[in-house]
């Protein structure tokens, strides 16, 4: 059965490719699951997969994302990016601030705020997670990338972890978002942010990033995935391939993944 949410977005799509094919369910285990075997069926790039619910939502470092049905924007894009594989998070770079400033039309006077590496933030909580998956062809390059979208929209509602962290465009707003317009939106914006580091273009890009970072020139401690290790130094930016850059005591560091778990002015 067709999607209305997914009906509703194309007649309002600016894109060349993204959403232009487009599969829409009531629920799935994961739309990054779905997108993946999609793509393996020869998907084109651009193609979106969108649902309701997720029994079954990821988040980075394996942890779970949940979403009340038919409140927020849970999508999948399949990506073919022609780039170096270790340039991939700059895709993760591109599509926070695509998404930021997609919420920045729906959450006026409130402006979005980047966490690095891909949380969106509105009023300092939680209200947009990403999910980077890549299936590499060769040391050189990425065969398929699904970049998964969870936007907290018109959620009131969080379990009790995530009362105190996690938000909404509503919340924020006190005012319903209308999802089809929104999602258009964001398809335009990401599909603008991806063609412009797929040319080349990564200043732009990181200059965007970096004028929606709080923690820019702060000093911050990371906590290194998977390990009781943290890192503490001044935040200088992000890299050429979408990492963080630190001053530490010990010199320059470069962080590829981690989670912020505390900070304050330097």
């Amino acid at each position: 059965m067709p999607l209305p949410l997914a009906d509703d977005v194309q007649d309002q799509l600016a894109t060349d490719r993204f959403g232009r094919t487009m599969r829409g369910f009531e629920e799935v285990g994961s739309t990054n699951t779905e997108a993946a075997e999609w793509a393996k069926d020869g998907a084109a790039e651009g193609s979106v997969v969108v649902t309701e619910y997720q029994s079954e939502g990821r988040g980075r470092h394996g942890r779970t994302w949940d979403a009340q049905k038919g409140q927020n924007l849970m999508f999948s894009v399949v990506l073919r990016p022609a780039s170096h594989a270790d340039r991939l998070g700059l895709i993760t770079i591109a599509a926070s601030v695509a998404v930021a400033e997609a919420i920045d039309d729906f959450v006026s006077p409130h402006r979005a705020a980047l966490k690095w590496p891909n949380d969106v933030l509105l009023e300092g909580r939680k209200t947009c997670g990403m999910l980077l998956e890549s299936s590499i062809s060769n040391e050189r390059a990425a065969a398929v990338v699904v970049l998964g979208v969870g936007l907290n929209v018109n959620q009131t509602d969080f379990p009790e972890p995530l009362v105190d962290t996690a938000t909404s465009l509503r919340l924020a707003t006190g005012r319903p978002a209308p999802r089809a317009s929104l999602f258009a939106r964001l398809l335009e914006r990401l599909e603008t942010r991806y063609d412009t580091i797929q040319s080349g273009d990564d200043a732009s890009v990181r200059s965007a990033f970096h004028d929606r970072l709080p923690t820019l020139y702060e000093h911050a401690t990371f906590r290194v995935p998977g390990t009781d290790r943290t890192i503490s130094g001044t935040v200088q930016g992000i890299t050429e391939t979408g990492a963080l850059r630190l001053h530490t005591p010990d010199g320059p560091q470069t962080v590829h993944a981690g989670d912020v778990t505390s900070r304050r002015s330097p």
